[in-house]
């Protein structure tokens, strides 16, 4: 039972992370130190982001199928009408490209500093930090307005994302925010930044998941997980609107803070 209930506890800290900019994967590292929890599984990994891709998909499918009738009709139908749908599309691809490369050409380096506390720790302080600084730019752009040089800019902030400490929904965020982006129109587009982001990272590693059958003794536990983080993922993107919506990201930057310079702590002082 007491199995059981940290894995759901792993879900939660998954679905909740996930979505708000304090990085998910730095939280699994910590909650499974705190824990105890040696579940180093690729497959448990990958089907985390799975259950969270799952929720977003279901969270923002109108504005999906909005994009794809729009990028359908535009190219196939030769709609002018749909120009804007086919251009946001465009954007996407290419804030998408930057993380790509960048995740092929390091990921060796990251997954070592993966296991490196001190390393999270330091990590959630700098992102800390850049959501306190980036999150005070007052922006009015809309989604009109937003060229291949945002796209550009967003996708190299999204590279940040990729190291375990740093939000991707958050570096994202800051890279709107830096481009003097309307806070909902970069919330708008860093959620729909994560589908590519969060398909792309299981497809890297969708062979993995053949561990799963072979992975009898955790099955239950997987599955319990999955769950929870897939209902966690949805209702956070409902917390974190609200809190863009209020302006009041500024706390998700003092909480960076907060368990950063405690991690560090942590690790220094009480495991030295």
């Amino acid at each position: 039972m007491i199995e059981l209930l940290k894995y759901i506890l792993l879900g939660l800290v998954q679905g909740i992370a996930e979505v708000l900019p304090i990085s998910s994967s730095a939280h699994l590292i910590i909650v499974q130190e705190l824990l105890g929890v040696s579940d180093d599984s690729l497959t448990f990994e990958v089907m985390l982001h799975l259950a969270s891709l799952i929720a977003i998909l279901a969270f923002l499918w109108k504005k999906i199928w909005q994009l794809m009738k729009g990028f359908y009709h535009y190219v196939f139908r030769k709609n002018k009408e749909y120009q804007s749908e086919f251009k946001y599309i465009l954007l996407l691809i290419v804030s998408t490209i930057p993380a790509v490369i960048f995740a092929l050409l390091l990921k060796d380096v990251i997954d070592t500093f993966s296991a490196k506390l001190w390393f999270v720790g330091t990590l959630l302080i700098v992102n800390g930090l850049m959501l306190l600084l980036l999150t005070r730019i007052a922006g009015s752009r809309k989604k009109e307005e937003l060229g291949y040089k945002d796209a550009i800019v967003i996708g190299c902030f999204q590279c940040f994302g990729i190291l375990p400490g740093i939000s991707r929904s958050g570096s994202c965020l800051s890279g709107a925010f830096a481009r003097k982006i309307d806070k909902e129109t970069a919330a708008d587009y860093a959620f729909l930044l994560f589908i590519p982001a969060a398909l792309g990272a299981t497809i890297l590693e969708i062979g993995h998941l053949q561990e799963f059958t072979s992975a009898s003794t955790n099955f239950v536990y997987y599955i319990v997980s999955f769950v929870v983080a897939m209902v966690t993922t949805y209702f956070s993107f409902k917390l974190l609107l609200a809190v863009i919506r209020k302006k009041k990201l500024s706390w998700f930057g003092y909480y960076c803070l907060a368990i950063g310079f405690s991690v560090v702590l942590y690790q220094f002082i009480v495991r030295v």
